[in-house]
């Protein structure tokens, strides 16, 4: 599984510390048909109006779903790294089909000016997920800096 903070999703996380700047209460986590099954998009991929260096699924009835600050646990030691769960998240029915290869966490509930891009994964298995009509997709959001 492949796993990264973007630039603009580093700069995010630095303007609120060490910089004190205000954090926001929910998170989105989306879907992402670019890549592979076992690559991310690079560090210098970006979100806001116009995303740069990746794509966003867009099945139809797809939104993305929100996290909000509560729904995240306890920070836990994982392999190399410090890693954070959290709660499931269940994206609508498929009305078409897609594939899909991974996850990524974003400041806001769709494409736009001010969407931050935070991070990027594949799935845990290392697998795409063929969408097919009326399939659900489940995504258990998780962060995980290795150092």
């Amino acid at each position: 599984m492949a796993e990264i903070f973007p630039d603009e999703g580093i700069d995010y996380i630095h303007g609120i510390f060490p910089k004190n700047g205000a954090n926001i209460a929910t998170l989105y986590c989306g879907l992402f048909t670019s890549q592979t099954a076992s690559t991310v998009a690079a560090r210098t991929a970006t979100g806001g109006a116009v995303p740069s260096g990746w794509t966003e699924a867009n099945f139809t009835s797809y939104v993305r779903q929100s996290i909000a600050a509560a729904s995240w646990g306890a920070p836990a030691t994982n392999g190399n790294g410090r890693k954070i769960t959290a709660t499931q998240v269940a994206f609508p029915a498929a009305g078409s089909a897609q594939t899909v290869n991974g996850f990524f966490i974003a400041t806001n509930s769709a494409s736009g000016a001010g969407d931050t891009i935070i991070y990027f994964a594949n799935f845990d298995d290392v697998t795409a997920n063929a969408l097919g009509v009326n399939d659900i997709q489940k995504v258990t959001p998780s962060m995980q800096f290795d150092g």
